[in-house]
């Protein structure tokens, strides 16, 4: 007498499985276009509702031979360290940093005055994540460019002409707009 062994699936599920399988196959697609589509919703969502401010960018080549034209933007905040932080530490990589911006005396760009490890209690500030290349990460850090248009950019930069507008959340989640040659 031949027992069927307890690892392998019963019949019936298998029936239970073809006979749903057209189901499960829109469903399945449909779960996935549910997940790309919260990934767009939420930056979208920052670009609507979110406080649009400038920032300066520092210099950066802009050019990769397999992605074309685009611009890696650094700013002032992306190398700091936290108070009592003289050097970069491996055990904060990964770890939720935030910095805190007030506007600049030109009324229209924004400045760091403040990073820390805890979440400020007022005023605009981008939160984001200490990276494992020694920078903070704060999703504002790429733009990619029409073709042709890096050493426009890359000029830019250099000339200190170039800004980055971003729209940041009261939770300081950021979004970037554009750029802005000036």
């Amino acid at each position: 007498m031949s027992a069927i062994p307890d690892d392998l699936p019963r019949p019936g599920l298998w029936e239970w499985v073809r006979s749903h399988q057209r189901a499960i196959l829109f469903g399945t697609i449909a779960f996935q276009m549910l997940v790309l589509g919260s990934m767009i919703a939420q930056s979208v969502w920052t670009l609507v509702t979110g406080e649009t401010i400038l920032l300066r960018v520092i210099p950066v080549d802009p050019r990769d031979l397999f992605r074309g034209d685009y611009v890696i933007l650094n700013y002032n905040f992306t190398r700091l360290r936290p108070p009592g932080e003289s050097s970069w530490n491996e055990s904060h990589v990964g770890r939720e940093i935030f910095v805190s911006l007030a506007p600049e005396q030109d009324g229209k760009h924004w400045q760091e005055t403040e990073l820390s490890w805890t979440r400020p209690t007022s005023g605009t500030y981008l939160r984001g994540k200490v990276g494992n290349d020694q920078r903070n990460e704060f999703n504002i850090g790429q733009f990619f460019l029409q073709e042709g248009k890096g050493k426009e950019y890359e000029q830019a930069v250099r000339q200190h002409r170039l800004s980055a507008e971003i729209a940041v959340r009261p939770d300081g989640a950021a979004t970037l707009k554009r750029l802005v040659l000036e």
